[in-house]
């Protein structure tokens, strides 16, 4: 709730006229207590949840040949993943919003004027991603010891060929310790509760983009570099529940550092050398036709 009765007041205290953007906010959120706008983060994971993985699946209809693996059709696997989605959600979701909402009071993230810069938001983006991904590389390492892998981490590894609804498809505690991961860096580098709900979902779409199992020419992982994209998850969950390899949730580089990336590497050159001989073969084959 801002301290500020009217708009006039608003731009008093900022000294200036506020932007079309803060106008809106100082509408939607001036009498609204923090507790209610710090529980719209179970409405933007619901909702990003429910969409994000839509429109693989729906190109997967169109162009079944970018999959990387069979996928069933498109009905039952939403029917699926929104029922076990759902159910996990809600039983999360319950006491988190107050959680979040205690804990990031305490580390002072923002929820009044002015609203950030692009330049800000983009800074926060960058940091948190960085500092996610790092502590989310080591979680799921841990996740795949023996004691993790069996307690917690089967659940998620129950989908081999997992479409983009597998991403929150996993053990309520598994869930738990990701979002701890997610929450670091706001935590650590306090943002506008704005700039949060983008984060998070930012993170919710690109952890759906790595399970949507397509490999798309448009896919950011052909357009950023070390950038996980479907074809490295992918493989992650093809290894299965005692794989040592590809453990990247956003950027692949630790894999690269750690040597986690081995067998994933020996993977693809084999895969290229198959693809070379079949290709040398089909080409021997063309020729022998044409000499008889």
């Amino acid at each position: 709730m801002m301290p500020y009765a009217t708009a006039a007041e608003a731009e008093a205290a900022l000294g200036r006229s506020m932007t079309w953007a803060e106008a809106l906010w100082f509408r939607y959120s001036a009498a609204m207590p923090d507790l209610w706008l710090m529980w719209h983060i179970a409405l933007v994971y619901l909702v990003v949840d429910a969409l994000a993985p839509l429109p693989a699946m729906i190109l997967q209809q169109l162009a079944p040949g970018y999959a990387l693996r069979h996928k069933p059709s498109l009905v039952s696997t939403y029917l699926c993943y929104m029922r076990e989605s759902t159910r996990v959600s809600l039983a999360i979701l319950g006491p988190f919003p107050l959680v979040y909402t205690l804990t990031f009071k305490l580390f002072g993230v923002r929820t009044g004027l002015p609203l950030p810069s692009v330049w800000e938001t983009g800074m926060h983006l960058v940091v948190y991603t960085l500092v996610e991904d790092y502590l989310t590389y080591w979680l799921h390492r841990f996740l795949h010891t023996k004691w993790g892998y069996e307690k917690i981490h089967h659940v998620h590894h129950e989908k081999t060929a997992p479409s983009g609804f597998a991403a929150v498809y996993s053990h309520g505690a598994e869930l738990s310790l990701l979002a701890v991961t997610i929450f670091a860096g706001p935590a650590m580098v306090p943002c506008h509760v704005t700039t949060h709900w983008l984060w998070f979902a930012i993170r919710l779409m690109e952890a759906s983009d790595a399970h949507c199992g397509y490999n798309f020419p448009f896919s950011l992982a052909g357009l950023i570099p070390f950038f996980v994209g479907a074809e490295f998850h992918d493989y992650h969950h093809y290894a299965g529940g005692k794989t040592r390899t590809n453990f990247g949730s956003v950027f692949s580089y630790c894999d690269y550092i750690y040597g986690t990336n081995k067998s994933y590497l020996h993977h693809k050159r084999s895969l290229a050398k198959l693809k070379t001989m079949k290709e040398v073969e089909h080409n021997m084959k063309g020729s022998s036709v044409k000499e008889d």
